[in-house]
């Protein structure tokens, strides 16, 4: 896992419906970057059933296979968006088991450069999305998360184009 420490992780995290997916897509393009989607969404569409809490710790094997796969694929030293990492998985199975498993808790990356974005505009619906209604409760669950784990952070706000604007700008500072 030697390369992994040459290697920027920039993700993109925060509640349901805050613009994580689209904007990890047009950062990755915009920036040329590789792009590890979100496992989850793969898993459950291709689940056939409600997710149990046990799906919870293969959803993250699931996730940092993909991540494994696209840091084993560039350069070193380089980097790769993420549409989101495990503190996603963390504060969904706390928020929705009102627990976590400890495979999920001992494979946070606190070095990844994290993105958080405010669901400042109108929900879309979703057929896996649950949280309409909490969604900056659960956005402040996430930024005190990041703030007690001092993970490195920006906050995305406001309209795509600026969102993409300043985070365009935000990494470029970083890399």
């Amino acid at each position: 896992m030697e390369k992994r420490n040459n290697i920027k992780k920039i993700v993109f995290t925060g509640p349901e419906c805050s613009g994580k997916s689209t904007l990890s897509k047009a950062i990755a393009k915009k920036m040329q970057l590789p792009l590890v989607e979100e496992y989850a969404r793969h898993y459950l569409n291709n689940l056939g059933q409600n997710y149990i809490y046990s799906d919870l710790v293969k959803i993250a094997k699931g996730q940092l296979k993909a991540e494994k796969k696209a840091i084993d694929n560039i350069e070193k030293g380089s980097t790769i968006i993420c549409d989101t990492d495990l503190q996603v998985i963390k504060i969904w199975s706390q928020k929705k088991f009102r627990k976590c498993a400890s495979f999920i808790l001992n494979n946070q990356d606190i070095k990844a450069y994290y993105i958080l974005c405010k669901p400042d505009f109108k929900w879309e619906h979703d057929p896996l999305r649950e949280n309409e209604n909490e969604r900056m409760s659960l956005f402040k669950t996430y930024h005190q998360d990041l703030v007690q784990n001092n993970a490195n952070f920006i906050i995305a706000s406001g309209p795509l184009n600026k969102r993409i604007s300043f985070i365009n700008s935000e990494i470029r500072k970083m890399i």
